[in-house]
C-alpha cells in the first residue's frame, strides 16, 4: 500500500499590519519609585507639601471691584448731588433777605445774567443779605445737573474777574467729594470783597461778602448752599 505524501508544516500567522498614519501607543509611564525599604530621613528634616497657587480668586475680586467699585465710586457724588431744587430762606443765621426795591433789582439782574450764563440750568436764584452790623452777602446761581464742576468753578470764578478785580483765586477743601469751591479777593464800590463759588454735580452757588476773611467768606457760603439748595421731593 502508497505512502501517503506529509503536508508541509503551516506557517506561523503573521503580525496584523499597522495602518499608516496612526502611532502605536506609548508604553505607560511607571510611577515615581518611593524610597528604599530601610530608608530614613536626615534628622531635622520635615516633608513640605508644595502647594499650587490658585489665581482666580484674586482676579474675580479684582474683576468685580472694577465692574462694580468704581461706578458706585464715581457715581454717589451725583445721585447725592443731583437733582436738587433752589429756593431763598427769609433768614440764615444772623443775615437778613433784603426786600427792598434796590435789593430786589439787583436780585433780578442777577438772576437773569445767571440764565444767560448757564443755558441748561433747571433753575436759578439770587438774592441780597444783610445784617445789622452792615455785613453785606449777595448770594446766586442755578440749579442742574454738571458734568465737570471742577472746570465749571474755575470758569466762574474767571468769568467774574474782570468785575471784581479779583486776584489770584484759591482752592477751597469742601471736605465734600464732587464739590469744588474757588475763592478770591477783590473790590466793589470802592471797598474790599471775597467772592467764591461752590460747584458740583447738581448746583452752582456764588457769594460776594464784605468785611469777611476768605476762610469766612468759604465758610458763610456752605452755611447758605446748605439752606438754599434741596434734594428734590
Amino acid at each position: 500500500m502508497p505512502t501517503r505524501p506529509t503536508p508541509p508544516p503551516t506557517p506561523p500567522p503573521s503580525a496584523p499590519k499597522q495602518r499608516r498614519g496612526k502611532r502605536s501607543a506609548a508604553p505607560p509611564v511607571a510611577p515615581p519609585a518611593g524610597p528604599p525599604p530601610g530608608w530614613q530621613a536626615p534628622k531635622g528634616y520635615v516633608p513640605v507639601p508644595v502647594r499650587r497657587r490658585r489665581r482666580w480668586p484674586w482676579l474675580l475680586l479684582l474683576t468685580l471691584a472694577c465692574c462694580c467699585g468704581c461706578p458706585a465710586y464715581y457715581g454717589f457724588p451725583i445721585s447725592a448731588q443731583y437733582p436738587v431744587q433752589a429756593a431763598l430762606p427769609a433768614q440764615v443765621d444772623d443775615l437778613k433777605l433784603r426786600q427792598d426795591g434796590r435789593s430786589a433789582e439787583a436780585a433780578r439782574q442777577l438772576e437773569k445774567e445767571v440764565r444767560g450764563e448757564h443755558l441748561l440750568a433747571e433753575g436759578t436764584f439770587a438774592g441780597v443779605y444783610s445784617t445789622s452790623g452792615g455785613k453785606q452777602v449777595t448770594v446766586f446761581g442755578g440749579t442742574g445737573f454738571r458734568w465737570s464742576p471742577e472746570s465749571d468753578a474755575e470758569a466762574e470764578i474767571s468769568r467774574l474777574t474782570e468785575r471784581y478785580a479779583l486776584d489770584a483765586p484759591e482752592v477751597v477743601d469742601t471736605g465734600v467729594r464732587g464739590r469744588h469751591e474757588r475763592c478770591a479777593v477783590g473790590r466793589s464800590n470802592g471797598g474790599d470783597v471775597v467772592v467764591c463759588t461752590s460747584v458740583d454735580h447738581g448746583s452752582i452757588a456764588t457769594g460776594v461778602f464784605t468785611r469777611l476773611s476768605v476762610a469766612d467768606s468759604a465758610a458763610l457760603l456752605n452755611t447758605l448752599r446748605a439752606q438754599i439748595i434741596q434734594p428734590k421731593a
